[in-house]
């Protein structure tokens, strides 16, 4: 059991292999080296765990940056990757931090700016992207890659590979635009490891509408293929899920469920590469849904109890799958942590409750294996 007095970070540990048997992973508790919110986790192929979370006022937090071995240790003092003072937001749960990893483990953060609480200036909210190049010991000053286009609400994702191409993606409204059903999809490409963007560009033109606060996911192949998973908003009832595959700038888009309700979930996505393949899992009618998308489309499962939100996928050494979400969190309210482990196979193997996790927050996982999640 947890102890409900510690204040902490849960680990997904990789188990051992005994007498040829596979010992399951297990879930083990560890400490945050400071106080946050929306714990963000990445390891890289050279077995580095890095972490990015939000420290300060919801409204207006400070985003931090550390690292350590994947097999233990202790975290490197924690660094500031905003150089603004407060210009991030943990508010609202899906517009915080989000990490990716580019050449030579370049670390590639993307968030929401915050715009101060006034409704006025909402419309011009910034998006920000800052950079840490290997070796150095302190982040690029952040950088507004909006461009022209305007309301930025949900949370916008960042991918990167080993190439030096970083992608930067968003939903937000074109230039002199408004409301749901004229919202779209952005990418902006990178092929200098995120010194430089290219112009937005629009990857849904064919069918804009955008539920506008929830948040998506961008991942990025080493062959340079990305795909986004986004929730659509092409009438106020559609809330249904939708895949965006980009391969030679060229944009194919691909139904993955319905959801028929008038109003914006707030919901999240996570991507996680598994095998060649990614595995997806998102939010529908309070239910997580998982699915991989190398398969049919609607090979998809719901699992875990009512009322959840915001999951976030781990896989172990040994390809068990771990999905983490939130139940019962909402705006302003408090959720309780849970987990599902899907064994190689996909199925469904056992479950685990956790304490409740601090208001605006939610568990973080990686490839490896671990995941964490804020007390």
């Amino acid at each position: 059991m947890i102890e409900p007095a510690m204040k902490s970070v849960l680990l997904l540990a990789s188990s051992l292999v005994l007498s040829s048997a596979i010992i399951r992973a297990e879930v083990r508790v560890e400490a945050l080296p400071e106080t946050g919110l929306q714990p963000q986790v990445i390891v890289s192929t050279s077995g580095i765990v890095h972490l990015v979370y939000l420290k300060g006022d919801p409204k207006a937090c400070d985003i931090r940056y550390t690292s350590r071995r994947a097999e233990g240790g202790d975290w490197a003092a924690p660094v500031t990757v905003n150089s603004e003072p407060g210009s991030a937001i943990a508010t609202g749960t899906i517009r915080g931090a989000q990490i990716a990893l580019g050449k030579n483990e370049s670390v590639q953060v993307i968030w929401n700016g915050n715009t101060g609480g006034k409704k006025e200036m909402m419309r011009h909210a910034p998006l920000l992207h800052a950079r840490l190049s290997p070796g150095a010991k302190a982040f690029s000053p952040q950088q507004d890659l909006m461009g022209d286009t305007t309301a930025l609400d949900g949370g916008a994702s960042i991918a990167a590979n080993e190439n030096g191409n970083v992608a930067v993606v968003w939903h937000a409204a074109p230039a002199g635009e408004e409301g749901e059903v004229a919202r779209l999809v952005w990418v902006r490409h990178s092929a200098d490891d995120g010194r430089t963007f290219s112009p937005p560009a629009p990857l849904n033109a064919a069918q804009p509408g955008v539920c506008a606060c929830c948040s998506l996911r961008a991942h990025l192949s080493t062959h340079n293929t990305l795909t986004v998973i986004y929730r659509k908003a092409t009438a106020p009832d559609q809330r249904g899920m939708t895949m965006i595959t980009v391969k030679a700038g060229q944009s194919h888009l691909e139904k993955l469920d319905d959801w028929r309700v008038a109003m914006c979930p707030m919901s999240s996505v996570s991507l996680l590469p598994v095998a060649g393949s990614l595995r997806a899992a998102w939010e529908n009618d309070g239910r997580i849904v998982t699915g991989l998308l190398s398969d049919n489309v609607g090979d998809t499962e719901k699992i875990g109890p009512p009322n959840a939100k915001h999951p976030v996928m781990a896989r172990s050494t040994q390809g068990e799958t771990l999905i983490a979400s939130v139940i019962g969190s909402g705006w302003s309210k408090a959720g309780r942590l849970h987990w599902d482990i899907l064994d190689p196979a996909g199925r469904l193997n056992r479950s685990g409750d956790g304490d409740t996790l601090p208001v605006w927050s939610y568990a973080a996982a990686c490839p490896d294996g671990s995941f964490v999640v804020l007390h």
